[in-house]
């Protein structure tokens, strides 16, 4: 069974955009902080956490891992940079920028490249981007907060850098999933079979 890392190695390259669907059942955490951000330690990594559930899910994983872990993981943090969209904590990074949340199009995506324009430095090159608690953020805000996302990743540069959605499929609906992965390149599904979780490849 393939894993996430696996299928990133083989089936995305340097600008794509992933969505990678879950069950509200599904403990995210060992996949985000356990396998994803530990092998892309080497590379500069940008989380986009709204309402800080990135945060709640670090310190989650962080609370049941064994001392060895704990160090190895923490040391992997390094590189790591954050755009705090929403109230939350972010203890597991330096934050870029604290935006607050809104649902208007031009407001969100002004915001959004400001934040952006803080990141950038001849130092500091994105790799990977990964967003965290964007299901939460559509849910409260509906199709004002689906535009917001479809305008910003229309009309931003994001070609530089590989993007993936984490997308809870119990919080939107069919629909909403649906223009998520219109817009991405390649979508990943993560199915229960029996006691273990799949992660496969939609075509």
């Amino acid at each position: 069974m393939d894993s996430l890392t696996q299928l990133l190695k083989t089936h995305i390259t340097a600008g794509d955009f992933v969505v990678v669907e879950y069950p509200s059942l599904y403990p995210l955490e060992n996949l985000v902080w356990g396998e994803l951000i530990p092998s892309l330690s080497n590379h500069e990594i940008l989380i986009d956490d709204f309402f800080g559930v990135g945060d709640l899910l670090f310190r989650d994983y962080i609370r049941k891992s064994p001392p060895e872990k704990y160090k190895a993981l923490m040391e992997s943090t390094k590189r790591i940079k954050a755009i705090r969209i929403g109230p939350g904590r972010t203890s597991y990074a330096s934050v870029v920028e604290e935006m607050p949340v809104t649902y208007e199009i031009s407001e969100f995506m002004r915001n959004y490249y400001n934040a952006l324009t803080k990141l950038s430095s001849p130092s500091t090159k994105v790799e990977y981007s990964i967003t965290l608690g964007i299901s939460q953020y559509i849910y409260f805000g509906g199709d004002k907060a689906l535009r917001a996302i479809l305008f910003t990743r229309s009309m931003l540069p994001f070609e530089d850098w590989t993007s993936i959605y984490f997308v809870n499929r119990d919080i939107l609906d069919k629909q909403q999933i649906a223009v998520l992965r219109e817009l991405a390149s390649k979508s990943i599904k993560i199915k229960k079979e029996g006691d273990l979780h799949k992660l496969e490849m939609e075509e």
